[in-house]
């Protein structure tokens, strides 16, 4: 069986998990990067049996509405081409819409029809399945399938103690201490984490926000609160692979401010490092953190700090310790198993 993914993150693991539980399910697997040229240069030699379709949002919307239209226009020609030779696509829906909502009225139409075109939709947890099955105006969930996503736990180090960690970034050792981790992009709503957290009166807990900033806006709206606040830590930078187990084992509690979210790879990577989890109760989160369910909230309801006050309060070792018990059940070589399955299927 030959597979074509695109477009290849260099930097995603999970990308590079999956390919790896695909190669010991027999599957040979080629990554076109997504341009044009070099993604029918690698489809020219591979001569995939299948094309898997990972992200599919910037092949579809722009800042511009013309130019979203004929990007989403080339995108449906191209796949139909793909068909006509004989080839099967599969889509992994990661997210519902683009998540800084350039042009959901046109993307939403189109991700409609494309729905109907793959021959098969992956999605990682029941919430999604149902998700895609409404919002994409399908008409059963026959063409869907979920597939979990699996841990992180060979794709990062993880020896450094908390005590030294802590060290590391110059934090004190006694305060709770909670982590935003990640690109720190408009949706998720990292200035309102900062907001909130500033207004918390708590003295014995901190916050560290660590990632690489896509605008600086997000950076300007946090900076004087930052500033002001000497229990926030920032790191406003791209944290490379080495450092992450530096971030996560220094803090006791991972937190992820968004409003809206499917599939969270942040949320994973907590878990893999056996942190609970302070997230939205929206998406796979739920379904992901059924164990500790204390810790969500309602992005429409509830505040997020409320959530952090929880979490000071509860057991978080005894938590983290259940989230990665249950994330490493997610092997990769199962999951590599069960997509080369939907591959068979087709």
């Amino acid at each position: 069986m030959r597979v074509l993914f695109f477009p290849h993150m260099d930097g995603n693991p999970y990308q590079r998990n999956l390919v790896s539980g695909l190669s010991q399910a027999g599957v040979d697997v080629s990554l076109a990067s997504g341009y044009p040229l070099s993604t029918l240069e690698t489809l020219l030699k591979s001569r995939p049996d299948v094309i898997h379709v990972h992200w599919i949002a910037p092949y579809l919307v722009n800042e511009r509405l013309s130019i979203s239209l004929v990007k989403s226009v080339v995108f449906l020609q191209a796949t139909v081409v793909a068909k006509l030779l004989g080839m099967d696509v599969v889509w992994t829906v990661h997210n519902m819409l683009d998540h800084e909502r350039r042009q959901p009225e046109l993307e939403l139409k189109v991700r409609r029809i494309y729905a109907r075109m793959v021959d098969k939709i992956i999605v990682h947890c029941s919430a999604a399945q149902t998700s895609a099955v409404e919002r994409y105006n399908l008409p059963s969930a026959e063409k869907t399938v979920v597939v979990p996503h699996g841990h992180y736990d060979d794709s990062y180090e993880n020896t450094i103690s908390q005590r030294r960690a802590r060290d590391r970034l110059n934090l004190d050792h006694d305060p709770t201490t909670f982590l935003y981790l990640g690109r720190i992009r408009p949706y998720k709503q990292v200035p309102r984490l900062v907001e909130q957290f500033a207004e918390m009166p708590e003295t014995d807990i901190r916050l560290v926000v660590a990632g690489n900033p896509t605008t600086q806006t997000e950076v300007r709206k946090m900076e004087s609160t930052c500033r002001d606040d000497d229990r926030i830590t920032t790191r406003f930078e791209f944290i490379p692979d080495e450092q992450m187990q530096v971030y996560l084992n220094a803090a006791d509690a991972v937190v992820l401010p968004y409003r809206d979210v499917l599939t969270s790879g942040s949320a994973i990577l907590g878990m893999t490092f056996g942190k609970p989890v302070v997230g939205p109760r929206v998406g796979c989160l739920p379904e992901l953190l059924d164990g500790q369910p204390e810790l969500l909230y309602d992005p429409d309801v509830d505040s997020l700090a409320d959530s952090m006050r929880r979490a000071m309060t509860a057991d978080l070792d005894a938590i983290g310790e259940q989230n990665r018990k249950q994330i490493l059940e997610f092997g990769w070589k199962d999951i590599g198993s069960a997509t080369a399955d939907v591959y068979a299927n087709l």
